[in-house]
């Protein structure tokens, strides 16, 4: 155990320097040498690297894992049967874990509260995680029935892409921005390993199915649908304020 925890340690610590190493020589160039900041600045550091070491231990011995058998044994389950119920158990499993994993990303949650604050408020982060959740979600069992029909992702992505145009025309400007954006935000460090998981197991179980070429490309899929899952949010709630009786009210005094 204690290998491991050295081993990941490193691991973290080759992985922030690069980081480091360039706000630390802007830091020096461009701040004022605040001593109770840069002490500030250190401590935070450290729970960083000790946190990013744990949370790396416990997602490849726990969550990557666990996300891959289950992955494995709906895949082999399709093979043994392959009807709609099966193939249901397959993307609605993507849908699950890929809604769950993106509510709980730490960089969404974070950015859902900045957001909070820019807006004074009006953007709630629990409804922005939710948005995206859900989008995150429909995108990656979107991305799983691809796999399993072994669809070109050409032929899912246009029609996907043409959507989110669509929707950026009629929503709000000022969410327009924030909703492209999103998909980006939820694929980090939680995310991305559990769907790069599924999405190369089931390939590799199915057969005809590369791991390379059909396992991937299905984080793309589930951020532009988290955008489109934005934007179909903040148009809704544009319409519903636009058809409260105070707003209809100050409508007609401003006319």
């Amino acid at each position: 155990m204690l290998d491991l925890i050295l081993r990941e340690a490193a691991r973290t610590f080759l992985d922030l320097a690069p980081i480091v190493l360039i706000l630390g020589l802007f830091s020096a160039r461009f701040l004022t040498r605040d001593r109770a900041l840069m002490r500030r600045v250190l401590i935070g550091g450290l729970h960083l690297a000790v946190g990013l070491t744990l949370f790396r231990i416990g997602l490849d011995g726990a969550l990557l894992p666990l996300a891959g058998d289950l992955a494995r044994g709906l895949a082999a389950a399709l093979l043994a049967d392959p009807h709609w119920p099966q193939v249901l158990a397959v993307t609605g499993f993507a849908v699950a874990i890929g809604a769950t994993a993106a509510l709980i990303e730490p960089t969404l949650v974070a950015t859902a509260d900045r957001v909070r604050d820019l807006t004074g408020g009006t953007v709630r982060p629990i409804v922005l995680r939710i948005a995206v959740a859900l989008g995150f979600g429909l995108g990656l069992g979107l991305a799983g029935l691809r796999l399993v029909w072994g669809l070109p992702l050409a032929m899912v992505l246009v029609p996907v892409v043409a959507l989110l145009v669509l929707l950026a025309a009629f929503a709000p400007r000022a969410l327009v921005p924030l909703a492209l954006d999103s998909g980006a935000v939820a694929t980090s460090v939680v995310t991305v390993p559990i769907i790069a998981a599924y999405g190369v197991v089931v390939a590799d179980t199915l057969p005809g199915r590369s791991g390379l070429a059909d396992g991937f490309g299905m984080i793309v899929l589930a951020m532009i649908c988290s955008g489109i899952s934005v934007l179909t949010a903040a148009i809704m709630t544009e319409r519903m304020r636009r058809r409260a009786p105070g707003a209809r009210d100050d409508e007609r005094g401003k006319s």
